[in-house]
């Protein structure tokens, strides 16, 4: 007999995969036993992100052939993490909705305290990964400079201080996602996004678990240059209190823009040392006119950038466009 606990839904448990074929059995069944011991109504929500490399899709077929409960969506490409959580975000239909990381490196009983967390009166519930660093001393430094830099950027722009924006676990309640569409790669500031409709975010220590099998690109210089360049946006659209937007347009002309920006006050700078330290006359020089000209363009880049932001959000809303495509789905209503 299909088992069906979707009526009346309570929570909405999301989980990202790709290439995750060794550990999607085990999280399931992890996941089934602490859901039952929750008492609560719920729903599982596995996405599919365009896998290719393996079984996934088999797999979640499988499971979802015998249990109403879970939901399986396969993209019709890899999109992205953003994409996938969006996705499980308009499939969803519970009160709390959880998302958690398909690769077991946080412990599923951790959800009992993310739940407890909700129903205490917070209305997004962020967890920290203690030790994540500590299996792979050698390359501790080089993982934990870039992910703490990123974090402190984030939580400066944002005015929340979290110390794990990356996790896997997290919790909100529906009128939070409900105001809220992610696009790009913005699922890194879903917290910060978050605090333009509540300042009602916890966080909580979980123990880190090396994960067993897979691999994950986490903690890179490339990821915090990201980061800082989708700061543009993110602060921009934090000063207004208006919703998010997509980060496509903001990183293009963000990092032109930057680049010139900066490229300008390091003339600037140098023609100020030569001014007030030597001496020498700087008022006819064509670099003076270069650092103002590449200081005022870096400025119009970014700023083009972010209406390029608010166009795009435009195109998706007025267009209804998801950003992903779904190629099938089981048990979805």
């Amino acid at each position: 007999m299909l088992f069906d606990s979707t009526k009346n839904v309570n929570l909405s448990i999301i989980v990202p995969i790709y290439n995750e074929e060794k550990n999607i059995i085990v999280l399931y069944k992890e996941l089934k036993e602490v859901l039952k011991e929750s008492g609560r109504s719920y729903e599982i929500i596995m996405v599919d992100d365009g896998s290719f490399k393996d079984r996934t899709w088999d797999v979640l077929s499988e499971l979802a052939q015998n249990d109403k409960s879970l939901k399986v969506i396969q993209h019709s490409r890899n999109y992205g993490l953003t994409a996938a959580y969006q996705n499980g975000f308009d499939h969803s239909k519970g009160d709390y909705v959880i998302i958690i990381a398909s690769d077991l490196e946080v412990n599923t009983n951790e959800i009992l305290n993310v739940i407890k967390k909700l129903d205490e009166g917070f209305d997004i519930v962020n967890t920290n990964r203690v030790g994540r660093f500590k299996e792979r001393r050698a390359t501790a430094f080089l993982r934990s400079i870039p992910s703490s830099i990123a974090n402190e950027l984030i939580g400066f722009i944002s005015g929340i201080k979290i110390k794990d924006q990356g996790s896997g676990l997290k919790g909100f309640r529906r009128f939070v996602l409900n105001n809220l569409k992610f696009y790009g790669e913005m699922h890194r500031f879903m917290l910060a996004y978050g605090t333009v409709y509540t300042n009602k975010i916890t966080e909580f220590d979980v123990e880190y678990k090396p994960r067993v099998y897979g691999s994950t690109a986490y903690g890179s210089l490339t990821r915090t240059f990201s980061v800082f360049l989708d700061l543009f946006p993110l602060a921009f659209f934090k000063s207004f209190s208006t919703k998010p937007f997509t980060m496509m347009p903001g990183r293009l002309f963000g990092l032109t823009g930057s680049v010139l920006f900066l490229a300008g006050c390091a003339m600037s700078l140098y023609l100020a040392v030569d001014k007030f330290l030597y001496g020498h006359d700087i008022g006819s020089r064509p670099l003076l006119i270069f650092s103002v000209m590449f200081i005022v363009l870096g400025g119009q880049f970014i700023m083009t950038g972010l209406l390029g932001e608010l166009l795009v959000r435009i195109f998706f809303e007025a267009t209804d466009r998801k950003p992903y495509t779904i190629r099938r789905e089981i048990n979805v209503d």
